[in-house]
Protein backbone atom coordinates (compact mmCIF):
# COMPACT_ATOMS: atom_id res chain seq x y z
CA UNK A 1 0.00 0.00 0.00
CA UNK A 2 1.54 3.51 -0.71
CA UNK A 3 2.31 5.72 2.40
CA UNK A 4 0.05 8.67 0.52
CA UNK A 5 -3.34 6.28 0.58
CA UNK A 6 -5.02 6.89 4.24
CA UNK A 7 -6.00 2.99 4.89
CA UNK A 8 -10.12 2.82 5.87
CA UNK A 9 -10.23 3.52 9.16
CA UNK A 10 -13.48 2.49 11.55
CA UNK A 11 -13.92 4.07 14.73
CA UNK A 12 -14.03 1.50 18.02
CA UNK A 13 -14.00 2.81 20.99
CA UNK A 14 -12.17 5.39 23.29
CA UNK A 15 -9.72 4.26 26.04
CA UNK A 16 -9.67 5.39 29.97
CA UNK A 17 -7.03 4.85 32.12
CA UNK A 18 -8.55 3.92 35.73
CA UNK A 19 -6.24 2.89 38.67
CA UNK A 20 -8.96 -0.06 39.29
CA UNK A 21 -11.63 -1.30 36.69
CA UNK A 22 -14.19 -1.70 40.27
CA UNK A 23 -14.06 1.67 41.11
CA UNK A 24 -13.50 3.19 37.40
CA UNK A 25 -16.68 1.32 36.26
CA UNK A 26 -18.37 2.79 39.07
CA UNK A 27 -17.12 6.61 38.89
CA UNK A 28 -18.04 6.54 34.93
CA UNK A 29 -21.47 4.90 35.33
CA UNK A 30 -22.52 7.32 37.70
CA UNK A 31 -21.11 10.07 34.90
CA UNK A 32 -21.92 8.73 31.97
CA UNK A 33 -25.28 7.05 30.67
CA UNK A 34 -23.53 3.71 30.22
CA UNK A 35 -26.24 0.96 29.47
CA UNK A 36 -23.88 -2.05 29.15
CA UNK A 37 -20.98 -3.38 29.38
CA UNK A 38 -18.74 -6.41 28.48
CA UNK A 39 -17.10 -8.88 30.87
CA UNK A 40 -13.43 -7.98 31.99
CA UNK A 41 -10.57 -8.95 29.89
CA UNK A 42 -7.28 -9.58 31.99
CA UNK A 43 -4.54 -9.47 29.48
CA UNK A 44 -1.15 -10.62 30.17
CA UNK A 45 0.38 -10.22 27.22
CA UNK A 46 -0.18 -6.39 26.76
CA UNK A 47 -0.29 -5.73 30.50
CA UNK A 48 -3.53 -4.55 30.96
CA UNK A 49 -7.05 -5.76 32.11
CA UNK A 50 -9.88 -3.99 30.22
CA UNK A 51 -13.37 -3.97 30.02
CA UNK A 52 -15.64 -2.43 27.72
CA UNK A 53 -18.90 -0.16 28.37
CA UNK A 54 -21.18 1.47 25.97
CA UNK A 55 -23.19 4.29 26.58
CA UNK A 56 -26.78 5.20 24.88
CA UNK A 57 -25.91 6.67 22.04
CA UNK A 58 -23.71 3.50 20.95
CA UNK A 59 -20.17 5.49 22.30
CA UNK A 60 -17.67 2.39 23.67
CA UNK A 61 -15.44 3.42 26.17
CA UNK A 62 -12.57 1.09 27.13
CA UNK A 63 -11.65 1.07 30.86
CA UNK A 64 -7.42 0.19 30.98
CA UNK A 65 -6.05 -1.09 34.41
CA UNK A 66 -3.01 -1.96 35.08
CA UNK A 67 -2.29 -5.19 35.37
CA UNK A 68 0.78 -5.43 37.97
CA UNK A 69 3.25 -2.87 38.28
CA UNK A 70 5.12 -3.09 35.19
CA UNK A 71 2.07 -2.20 33.06
CA UNK A 72 2.45 0.38 30.59
CA UNK A 73 -0.59 2.08 31.95
CA UNK A 74 0.54 1.72 36.26
CA UNK A 75 2.89 5.60 35.22
CA UNK A 76 -0.47 7.09 33.90
CA UNK A 77 -2.86 5.59 36.05
CA UNK A 78 -1.22 6.28 39.21
CA UNK A 79 -0.60 10.03 38.09
CA UNK A 80 -4.15 10.41 36.60
CA UNK A 81 -2.64 12.30 34.18
CA UNK A 82 -3.37 11.37 30.29
CA UNK A 83 -6.32 9.29 31.25
CA UNK A 84 -8.24 9.47 28.40
CA UNK A 85 -5.51 7.32 26.62
CA UNK A 86 -6.11 6.16 23.20
CA UNK A 87 -8.36 6.76 20.63
CA UNK A 88 -9.31 3.01 18.87
CA UNK A 89 -9.65 2.26 15.18
CA UNK A 90 -10.36 -1.06 13.61
CA UNK A 91 -8.38 -1.66 10.34
CA UNK A 92 -8.73 -4.36 7.36
CA UNK A 93 -5.03 -4.73 7.57
CA UNK A 94 -2.60 -3.71 10.23
CA UNK A 95 0.95 -3.57 8.53
CA UNK A 96 -0.78 -1.67 5.95
CA UNK A 97 -1.49 0.65 8.44
CA UNK A 98 1.05 0.81 10.47
CA UNK A 99 3.16 1.46 7.60
CA UNK A 100 0.80 4.33 6.33
CA UNK A 101 0.93 5.54 10.44
CA UNK A 102 4.66 6.13 10.10
CA UNK A 103 5.09 7.90 6.78
CA UNK A 104 2.55 10.26 8.80
CA UNK A 105 5.24 10.50 11.45
CA UNK A 106 3.06 8.45 14.24
CA UNK A 107 6.08 6.70 16.33
CA UNK A 108 4.77 3.22 17.38
CA UNK A 109 4.92 2.20 21.08
CA UNK A 110 5.99 -1.43 20.64
CA UNK A 111 5.07 -4.25 18.20
CA UNK A 112 2.32 -5.61 17.23
CA UNK A 113 0.44 -7.55 19.61
CA UNK A 114 -2.19 -10.33 19.75
CA UNK A 115 -5.29 -8.61 22.11
CA UNK A 116 -7.73 -10.93 23.96
CA UNK A 117 -10.04 -8.72 24.19
CA UNK A 118 -10.00 -9.01 20.71
CA UNK A 119 -10.30 -12.40 19.89
CA UNK A 120 -6.48 -12.33 19.45
CA UNK A 121 -6.49 -10.11 16.80
CA UNK A 122 -3.13 -8.00 17.33
CA UNK A 123 -3.58 -4.32 18.00
CA UNK A 124 -0.77 -1.96 17.52
CA UNK A 125 -0.63 1.61 19.39
CA UNK A 126 1.12 4.50 17.36
CA UNK A 127 1.88 8.34 19.33
CA UNK A 128 0.78 11.39 16.74
CA UNK A 129 2.69 14.32 16.49
CA UNK A 130 0.04 15.59 18.87
CA UNK A 131 0.85 13.04 21.32
CA UNK A 132 -2.63 11.42 20.97
CA UNK A 133 -2.22 7.60 21.00
CA UNK A 134 -4.29 5.47 18.34
CA UNK A 135 -4.64 2.12 18.62
CA UNK A 136 -5.05 0.00 15.45
CA UNK A 137 -7.10 -3.57 15.41
CA UNK A 138 -6.79 -5.71 12.57
CA UNK A 139 -10.41 -6.77 13.00
CA UNK A 140 -13.25 -5.76 11.20
CA UNK A 141 -15.87 -6.55 13.62
CA UNK A 142 -16.03 -6.16 17.13
CA UNK A 143 -16.21 -9.28 18.82
CA UNK A 144 -17.35 -8.13 22.12
CA UNK A 145 -20.55 -9.62 23.76
CA UNK A 146 -22.22 -6.49 25.93
CA UNK A 147 -24.92 -6.92 28.71
CA UNK A 148 -27.29 -4.56 30.36
CA UNK A 149 -26.03 -2.98 33.43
Amino acid sequence: MASSARPELTFDHVGMVVRDLKSGFGNVCSLLPIVSATRIYDDQMLGVSVQFLRDASGVIFELIAPLGDDSPVAKIAASGRGVINQVAYRVRNLADAAQYFRAQGATPTGTAKPAIAFAGAPVQFFLTKEFVVVELIESEGASREFVPI
